[in-house]
């Protein structure tokens, strides 16, 4: 990998090229690095002295993004596995790149989103004599319409959408992006190439972007939080949804599916769960009062995570629960039971219902 790249640009390039090698891995039903070369690259075989096969382990290097594909072995690729190109030449590594001036290449990245976001970003053209597009106002509206749509696309001008509001200085609307981004990346998380790569999708955007983003002390950190819980229980949902016939196994039913469940639509314990990761900035930490409240509503988090995805917490209505915590002088949680409840949280509990209701 060349060195005087620097280190964030690196880390970028790991990743897309991690993201490639995921989706040719799917397409070949290859398991390893291995099996995918001597299929992609067979020529790069011979045998030695004593009949055995040597190779040059060009692969391997391409699993741990070591090094990115010369155009000529990507070009081989697509031509067996289509789509992979695509993945590794993404807008959404150049927008995530802070040397990349988002005021100049804002129109570029979007020309190559596709119809469908283009469609949501700008306004229909009035008239025939119209050469400039123009653009939409960044709206709550928007970006949940981003949301439904459940797409790496939709993730891309997401995150385009968060380096504009940072750059114009608007800590609300940008903390809004950055809640719309939390939910795409859970929403494409499941899909293939992304679900091999969804930690490490979360800490690079924290790294190059989300970072920034802080809103009343509260300062993003997708990294805070267990990711892995998050897509199985989202996953578990769905697949259990499925196999009872309630569901397509199309990826707008999935989305949809999902979505309710990020959205907190399913239950007052899942709609604490699901908000946006953060933690206290130094600020914050200085003013006791909010960082007392800060605390208990992380605790409140956490917990709400647990009564969706631990077996533990059976039987146990969370709103109850979390309002004799607030109650509780000491701040301590109400114990806690040891039956058994499902995996997977059921749309038609009691203490679902009520919470909606």
């Amino acid at each position: 990998m060349n060195r005087t790249r620097k280190p964030l640009r690196r880390t970028i390039d790991q990743q897309r090229v991690q993201v490639w090698y995921g989706w040719l891995r799917q397409l070949s039903k290859r398991s390893t690095a291995y099996a995918l070369e001597k299929q992609l690259l067979p020529e790069g075989f011979a045998r030695a002295t004593d009949g055995s096969l040597s190779h040059r382990n060009r692969m391997v290097r391409y699993r741990e993004g070591k090094h990115v594909p010369r155009s000529e072995l990507v070009a081989r690729a697509e031509t067996r596995f289509p789509g992979g190109r695509a993945l590794l030449e993404h807008p959404y590594w150049e927008i995530l790149d802070p040397d990349r001036d988002v005021s100049v290449c804002a129109a570029a990245w979007l020309a190559r989103l596709g119809a469908d976001v283009q469609r949501l970003m700008y306004r229909p053209s009035r008239f025939v004599v119209d050469h400039v597009a123009k653009r939409r106002p960044i709206t709550n509206v928007s970006l949940r319409q981003l949301e439904n749509l459940g797409t790496f696309e939709a993730l891309a001008a997401t995150t385009l959408l968060l380096r504009e509001t940072l750059q114009a200085g608007n800590s609300l609307r940008a903390h809004c992006c950055a809640a719309s981004f939390w939910r795409l990346l859970l929403l494409i998380g499941s899909s293939v190439p992304f679900f091999d790569v969804l930690p490490a999708m979360a800490e690079l955007a924290d790294k190059a972007l989300l970072h920034q983003v802080v809103h009343r002390g509260e300062q993003v950190a997708l990294t805070s939080v267990p990711i892995r819980r998050y897509e199985g229980l989202l996953r578990g949902y769905c697949l259990a949804r499925e196999d009872r016939g309630t569901m397509g196994p199309d990826h707008a039913s999935w989305v949809r599916e999902r979505l309710l469940l990020i959205r907190g639509k399913k239950g007052f314990d899942v709609q604490h769960a699901f908000r946006v990761p953060v933690i206290a900035t130094p600020a914050l930490q200085a003013d006791p009062e909010m960082y007392a409240n800060f605390l208990q509503d992380q605790m409140v988090r956490r917990m709400a995570l647990d009564y969706c995805t631990k077996a533990r917490w059976a039987h146990r209505v969370f709103i109850d629960d979390l309002m004799a915590f607030y109650n509780d002088p000491e701040g301590h949680w109400p114990a806690v039971d040891s039956v058994v409840k499902p995996l997977i949280p059921r749309p038609d509990r009691a203490d679902s219902q009520r919470a909606i209701a």
